[in-house]
């Protein structure tokens, strides 16, 4: 079947018989789709039409195989690749990976739609620009993520990549791979130090080290800094003086004690104790799950001085909250110790101060 001309290609292609379909995509792959063949635009145009006029009708084999062979071709049919790229993966991993004719959008539907392995496959493409690499990274899949991550073609902006910092906390595979990343600045690795395990934080130092800055931060200067911008909030010196509810270290009614929080996180109960935490600082929702999760130990620190915590207390908090599920260990670390003495240095009227703030600021504000 190799040998049949260009102008019979029709006949084959209206046949029904199985092997003629098959033979009808090795001539095409022959006659056109090959190096070294040149067919006028007219013979290519009719070996296009054929293809995709048959290509919902042929076996997966069949379809696979053309999929190898348009996956390279440039002037391919937008329609044709589109068609192929949403077929099983078996048929559409070649054109997702290496067309150049999909656009975009062509991609961040498939995203959107498909499952799995389709998201793999383009996240394993040469290049990514920042709208696709997003797409990938709201599956919030650690599989699609990582192939994204693993991906040198592959770019990251920077808000993109602080959503995946955060997912890396939940999602361990993701962390050596975001160490990797050029794109990781400063700020986020700082952020990545405070959780991640022994193993990862000497690539963190390096990274830390490399940009000009210390690993340890300066715990004085951080609460100092922190007071100070409490202090500058527009009105808030006035917002002290009135009687919202609040005062500068809870609001009004009974709060929880600090040994409710501590064993609610002995419990593994983590639920419970986000819950009790926004009751006890009397913070929103969002600026709970920030002071927990995304400022460092340091804002917690000041949280629980500002809430009465004693040493004991916010020890225990401490070392449940960011051990890892081994907080006897983490008791042992120059992190456990630095936090503590950072606890102790804090001074609690400045600490109320600071958590009112928090209060009050719009929930992008007050953490940096």
């Amino acid at each position: 079947m190799r040998n049949i001309p260009v102008e019979n290609l029709v006949d084959v292609a209206r046949s029904g018989r199985r092997e003629d379909r098959s033979a009808l995509a090795e001539a095409i792959g022959e006659l056109c789709l090959k190096t070294g063949r040149n067919l006028s635009n007219k013979e290519k145009a009719l070996a296009y039409d054929i293809i995709s006029a048959l290509i919902r009708d042929v076996e997966s084999q069949v379809r696979a195989a053309l999929s190898h062979q348009l996956a390279d071709q440039k002037d391919a049919p937008h329609s044709l690749i589109v068609t192929l790229a949403n077929d099983i993966i078996e048929v559409a991993r070649p054109v997702i990976m290496r067309s150049v004719v999909l656009q975009d959008n062509d991609l961040i539907d498939m995203i959107v739609s498909k499952a799995e392995s389709h998201q793999v496959a383009v996240a394993q493409r040469e290049s990514l620009p920042q709208n696709v690499t997003e797409s990938l990274v709201r599956t919030e899949n650690s599989s699609v993520i990582a192939a994204a991550l693993s991906n040198t073609g592959a770019q990251f902006s920077e808000r993109v990549l602080e959503d995946v910092v955060g997912l890396s906390r939940e999602h361990e595979g993701l962390q050596g791979l975001l160490i990797q990343r050029q794109e990781l600045s400063t700020a986020q690795a700082r952020k990545m130090y405070e959780f991640v395990g022994q193993a990862m934080r000497k690539g963190l130092e390096e990274k830390i080290v490399a940009s000009g800055s210390d690993v340890e931060m300066d715990i004085e200067q951080v609460v100092d800094q922190a007071i100070a911008e409490a202090l500058e909030q527009e009105d808030f010196l006035s917002h002290l003086d009135q009687p919202d509810g609040h005062n500068e270290t809870a609001g009004s009614g009974l709060r929880p004690h600090p040994r409710q929080l501590v064993g609610a996180l002995q419990q593994n109960d983590l639920f419970r104790f986000e819950e009790l935490f926004q009751e006890l600082t009397d913070l929103t929702e969002q600026g709970a799950t920030r002071v927990l999760y995304d400022s460092g130990p340091e804002a917690i620190a000041i949280a629980c001085k500002a809430c009465g915590f004693d040493r004991r207390n916010f020890g225990d908090l401490l070392a449940l909250l960011q051990g890892g599920g081994e907080p006897d260990k983490f008791r042992q670390t120059s992190a456990y110790t630095k936090i503590i003495d950072y606890f102790e240095r804090i001074d609690a009227s400045g600490a109320g101060r600071v958590l009112a703030a928090w209060r009050r600021a719009p929930d992008d504000s007050w953490v940096r």
